[in-house]
């Protein structure tokens, strides 16, 4: 009797301080992005890692954008020229322009970050929560979102399809790089 009442009290003990749990990071840093700095309370029911992407898939990516993008204002601005459009046509020369010289700084960029390609720039979760606030509250059912391995959120969004569009910002220096073109971000 007297060695069960041993072990039954540091059982309790262990039982009591395990049941306090830290705050979670990820649900931390989802809430933050969630709430944007304004009061409330962002409560997750459950997420779930649905995928991931190497440095080196979103390089991949992002070059294939710029890459469509120069080919898409290269016809535009041939086809203003042969119309004897000067003023449609600058528009078009000037942003082939500067699509290109974006592109030329994402392979540098690149090259820069060789020895990082095949790490991990973000996982793609699905979750369920609710944030509340002044304004009210809002559920998030079936909700994606694109997460850094340091909690960085890029972004939240109900169509998964709208994931990868921002994906960029995962990569160092990639806003940076682009500067003032933010219209060349988005996918």
């Amino acid at each position: 009797m007297r060695a069960a009442k041993v072990l039954i009290l540091p059982l309790l003990c262990v039982l009591a301080f395990g049941c306090k749990q830290e705050p979670d990071p990820l649900q931390e840093a989802l809430g933050a992005y969630i709430l944007q700095d304004k009061e409330g309370t962002f409560q997750l029911y459950s997420i779930q890692k649905i995928d991931s992407t190497t440095f080196r898939s979103e390089f991949e990516r992002r070059k294939q954008v710029f890459d469509r993008k120069i080919e898409q204002e290269s016809i535009l601005y041939g086809s203003y020229v042969m119309q004897r459009m000067p003023k449609n046509a600058a528009r078009h020369l000037e942003a082939l322009q500067r699509t290109t010289a974006a592109s030329k700084r994402l392979d540098s960029l690149r090259t820069c970050l060789e020895d990082r390609l095949d790490e991990i720039a973000y996982y793609d979760y699905v979750f369920t929560a609710t944030a509340a606030g002044k304004e009210g509250s809002t559920d998030f059912v079936d909700t994606y979102a694109s997460i850094t391995p340091d909690l960085e959120v890029i972004v939240a969004t109900p169509d998964r399809r709208d994931l990868h569009k921002y994906g960029g910002r995962a990569i160092p220096g990639y806003l940076q790089m682009l500067g003032q073109d933010t219209d060349l971000e988005e996918e």
